[in-house]
């Protein structure tokens, strides 16, 4: 299980708990790759673009199953 928060200008503006990596991408439109790449804290330039008026920061934490209470 993953934790997912995202954050624009300081707010919290969505976060929510996914079952995989695969969930994530396809629920925050972006691919396979850049999720997993973000959750192992890989920084790739083509997440940045100077033409980018907003960039959010993303932040996937990988869940232990022990610490999961339903």
């Amino acid at each position: 299980m993953f934790f997912v928060e995202i954050k624009f200008d300081d707010k919290i503006i969505h976060t929510d708990k996914y079952n995989s990596l695969a969930e994530i991408s396809k629920k925050l439109g972006m691919s396979y790759q850049q999720v997993a790449d973000i959750n192992c804290g890989r920084f790739n330039p083509k997440f940045i673009n100077k033409n980018f008026i907003y960039q959010p920061k993303i932040h996937i934490q990988r869940i232990k199953n022990e610490l999961i209470i339903d």
